[in-house]
Formats: structure tokens, sequence, C-alpha cells
């Protein structure tokens, strides 16, 4: 999933970042965690792709100006902290949206 999400961050003139669960699991590199012991982010919109969202990862990403979060659990803590919470696979969410990209490639800018 890590390099549907490089892809599609590229598109929408974004960076990738993980949690800490995906750098301690060897999927994603240390240096792009977010949280408490990662980085703290300030984008204009940080789009949470199946995380659950511990307070440690929500300790950095309060300066984020809008967070859509997409996960199959409504009660996941990062939907409290969330603009808009879409409820489903994230996995599903990105082909779906790289889709939409590819096919309407004027409206990523």
């Amino acid at each position: 999933m890590l390099s549907g999400t490089e892809t599609s961050g590229g598109c929408l003139n974004g960076t990738v970042a993980a949690s800490r669960n995906l750098v301690d699991q060897g999927i994603a590199q240390r240096h792009i965690q977010v949280g408490q012991s990662g980085k703290t982010v300030s984008p204009k919109l940080y789009l949470a792709l199946g995380i659950h969202g511990s307070m440690q990862h929500l300790a950095g990403l309060r300066g984020a100006a809008s967070i859509i979060s997409v996960n199959t659990s409504p009660h996941a803590p990062i939907c409290s902290l969330s603009d808009m919470v879409v409820q489903g696979d994230a996995c599903e969410f990105i082909e779906k949206l790289m889709d939409r990209m590819i096919r309407n490639p004027r409206k990523n800018t």
C-alpha cells in the first residue's frame, strides 16, 4: 500500500508520512514517521489512510489545517480530530482516488 500512497502523494503535490506502527514493522522508514517520537507536521491537508490515531501520532499532526481520515472503524481516535471521515478500506480508497486522478488530470492541481 505504501507505493500507492507515494504515487498519490506525488500527484497531489504532497508528501507521504507514516505511523510508528509502520516504521516498527519495517514497512516505512523512520524519517517519515509522524508523532511524538517522529515529526510534527503542518500541512493544509492531512490524509490519514488507515491510521488508528494513537495519542502519540495525533500529537504530531496538531498543526494540520484539515484532516480527512479513511478508516474501517468510525471510532478510531483519529476520527475525533478529523474534519471528514470516510468509513472504508484505505487501500480501496487510494485505488479509487488514483483512478479518478488519472481520468481527470487537469483537476489535480
